[in-house]
């Protein structure tokens, strides 16, 4: 029971950082981004991946 509960909390968090990751993102201008080295067609991607690094 434990075991479930821990994958329901990491999973939640990794959601917490998908949808804050793309917030964020999604509020910066395409200037901003470009000099991160980054294009707004690249959003959805970058915050897949920082949530799997969570």
């Amino acid at each position: 029971m434990l075991y479930l509960f821990n994958a329901l909390v990491t999973r939640f968090k990794a959601w917490l950082t998908y949808q804050r990751t793309k917030a964020e993102l999604t509020q910066l201008d395409d200037r901003s981004l470009a000099d991160m080295g980054f294009q707004r067609g690249e959003i959805e991607f970058l915050a897949r991946k920082a949530s799997r690094s969570h």
